[in-house]
């Protein structure tokens, strides 16, 4: 959300158009903007994946009004890495507080039951620190944190079409016009490369694993690394072709 008012700090009503402008300082991803929608009130709102990739950003706010410079405002913050989900790190405690738990009653079984000195010190005590310590390992141990990207560029018909034009130059030959593992190259390689509409499907494969195995081949495949051969944004165009290939419903 973006609040407009005006120099006198009233709510500005007459922008023609309000945007908010994304910049990564630190991938080679060109802006990508974002467009407004006014609620009457000088607030401005809208709704977007476009914060994706953890680092320094830049957002740029553009007001533009009929027969007036457009204004600007930059904000530039740093993005961190997503950390891991609440229920995540409650499995984690959980798991730590249970084991305490049969440590300690492992400790007082041990203490309480009428057994030699030799066995209570040889079974007893050694299984009962080892509860102990899984449990504290469990209690101490680092959250896990998801790094996995979201896709930075939208998949708009722009972003299509560029991926479009890379596909037909460096993929056709293996994978074929239609991505199914049939292209001339693909059909005397063993194993065929992979039919992309299958990979394509929403819920199989997140873009971020499709433009991985782009950026650093397929394990066990004659897929190549193409992240010298191609941008950033040049594989991230392909993720969003790729992804017209999957089966109609």
């Amino acid at each position: 959300m973006l609040t407009v008012i005006t120099s006198e700090v009233h709510p500005f009503h007459s922008a023609k158009e309000v945007l908010l402008r994304f910049t990564p300082n630190q991938a080679n991803i060109p802006p990508s903007e974002l467009e407004l929608i006014g609620k009457g009130d000088g607030t401005f709102t809208a709704k977007g994946t476009y914060l994706s990739i953890p680092g320094n950003w830049q957002v740029q706010a553009v007001v533009r009004r009929e027969g007036e410079f457009d204004a600007f405002g930059n904000f530039n913050f740093t993005l961190q890495k997503p950390g891991a989900t609440s229920e995540a790190a409650g499995i984690l405690r959980q798991t730590g507080l249970l084991i305490l738990c049969l440590g300690l009653l492992c400790a007082l079984f041990t203490l309480s039951i009428a057994v030699k000195p030799g066995l209570r010190l040889g079974a007893g005590i050694p299984a009962t620190l080892l509860m102990i310590g899984l449990g504290v390992f469990y209690l101490a141990r680092p959250i896990p944190v998801s790094t996995e990207q979201a896709n930075p560029i939208p998949p708009n018909s722009e972003s299509v079409a560029a991926g479009q034009a890379v596909f037909t130059v460096h993929c056709v030959s293996c994978h074929g016009e239609t991505g199914k593992g049939d292209g001339p190259l693909g059909v005397v390689l063993n194993p065929r490369p992979a039919d992309l509409s299958q990979h394509a499907i929403p819920g199989v494969h997140t873009d971020a694993q499709l433009y991985e195995w782009i950026t650093d081949g397929f394990p066990g495949s004659a897929m190549p690394a193409w992240k010298s051969r191609l941008s950033d944004t040049d594989r991230w165009n392909l993720v969003n072709f790729i992804r017209t290939s999957a089966p109609r419903q």
